[in-house]
């Protein structure tokens, strides 16, 4: 099987290959593992929505590479999700750590 180079791909044909992927890969068994993974990339501060849907919160985050993936939350994870962002939100903020020291020379850092 040979896959498309995606470079040649416009971003109109790189979103709906995301999306074809994505429905076709929760098909499959296995199964996406319950458990997250130890690493991963991250996106840092996505843009969010946030609404009410028949009784169940309907949440949107903003990926830059998958675009705006959408999570329907019945209202038990709703308030354990709420739990723990209050928890974290009470939490005394951290200062920043110090930037490392800029090496020029051999690698190591002094």
């Amino acid at each position: 099987m040979s896959l498309p180079d995606v470079r040649d791909l416009t971003t109109e044909e790189l979103d709906r290959l995301l999306q074809s992927v994505s429905l076709e890969r929760a098909k499959r068994e296995p199964q996406v593992p319950m458990e997250q993974p130890k690493q991963m990339e991250a996106a840092i501060d996505p843009k969010w929505y946030i609404t009410l849907a028949n009784g169940t919160t309907f949440l949107q985050l903003r990926h830059p590479g998958f675009g705006w993936v959408g999570y329907l939350l019945p209202p038990a994870s709703r308030a354990t999700l709420l739990s723990f962002l209050l928890q974290h939100a009470l939490l005394p903020v951290q200062p920043e750590a110090p930037p490392m020291p800029v090496s020029t020379g051999g690698g190591t850092v002094h």
